[in-house]
């Protein structure tokens, strides 16, 4: 029979999670307790880092000290597209696209994945 959710490695396991800010004069640890991931948290500026912890809990109390990583809040579209378009003719069957970014790189508002380049 399986067992109950937060169940899995001990009676009444759960999640601690911490978060901020990862920028001068952080502030306090925002914080949630959960049974099962994810945590979703919202309201929360597009693409900004964060300072990340997660501990698990339990009725014998919490576990060891966990380490800090950084993630990121939700990508959103970019505000910013290519500039400098160029095309160079190769051969019959090729040609040399060339581009520069747009804008400020924080305008991308997420990692930049690639261009999609179409021909008509």
């Amino acid at each position: 029979q399986p067992l109950p959710p937060g169940d899995w490695n001990a009676p009444e396991l759960r999640y601690r999670v911490q978060w901020r800010p990862l920028e001068p004069g952080r502030g306090r640890w925002a914080e949630a307790t959960v049974g099962d991931p994810p945590l979703v948290v919202r309201d929360t500026p597009t693409f900004s880092p964060y300072e990340i912890r997660v501990q698990a809990v339990n009725e014998a109390g919490k576990g060891p000290e966990p380490p800090v990583v950084i993630g990121y809040s939700g990508e959103d579209l970019p505000l910013v597209y290519p500039e400098n378009v160029g095309v160079e003719i190769l051969n019959s069957t090729s040609v040399r696209v060339t581009w520069s970014l747009g804008g400020a790189v924080r305008d991308l508002r997420g990692h930049l994945r690639g261009y999609r380049v179409r021909t008509p």
